[in-house]
C-alpha cells in the first residue's frame, strides 16, 4: 500500500514537515508552522529510496545514537538530518532552498523536534510514501 503524503509533526511547536505529490522523479516538501511556510519540489531521480532508508535506519535505533544521520537531494534543494539526545529527543534539521547560485537565491533552515519512540511510525509512513514516488 502506498500513500500520497505523510508528515512529521513537532512535539514542541506547530511546525510540520510534509511530504506530498509523489511523482516518478520528484516529490514536494512543505515546511509549515508559525512564522514559516515554504514549499519546494525535490528532485529525487533514483535516490528517493535513500531518504526512505534514512527513516528506516533511524527507526531501527532502539536507543539514542551519537552523531548525525542525514540525506540531501541530488540537486541540493532539500536536506534533512537527524540527531538524538541522550533523553531520546530527536531533532530534525531541515534545509530547503531554491535558485541555488542564481540572482534570487533563497534558503530556509529550521529544526523540528520529535521523540525516538515515534520513529517507527514515521519510517512506516515514509516507506509507503517513497514506494509511491518509485512507482508513480
Amino acid at each position: 500500500m502506498t500513500t500520497s503524503s505523510f508528515s512529521i509533526k513537532s512535539n514542541t511547536s506547530d511546525r510540520e514537515l510534509v511530504f506530498l505529490a509523489p511523482r516518478p522523479d520528484h516529490f514536494v516538501v512543505e515546511l509549515r508552522g508559525a512564522g514559516v511556510c515554504v514549499t519546494r519540489e525535490v528532485y529525487a531521480y533514483t535516490d528517493a529510496d535513500g531518504l526512505a532508508s534514512l527513516f528506516s535506519k533511524l527507526a531501527a535505533s532502539e536507543r539514542p545514537w551519537k552523531g548525525t544521520e542525514g540525506w540531501e537531494s541530488l540537486e541540493g534543494e532539500f536536506s534533512l538530518s537527524a540527531a538524538c539526545s541522550a533523553q531520546g529527543h530527536v531533532s530534525f534539521a531541515i534545509r530547503i532552498r531554491d535558485s541555488f547560485g542564481g540572482l534570487e537565491e533563497w534558503q530556509v533552515e529550521a529544526c523540528l523536534l520529535t521523540e525516538l519512540g515515534q520513529l517507527p511510525n514515521i519510517a512506516a509512513r515514509a516507506r509507503s510514501f517513497f514506494n509511491a514516488v518509485a512507482s508513480a
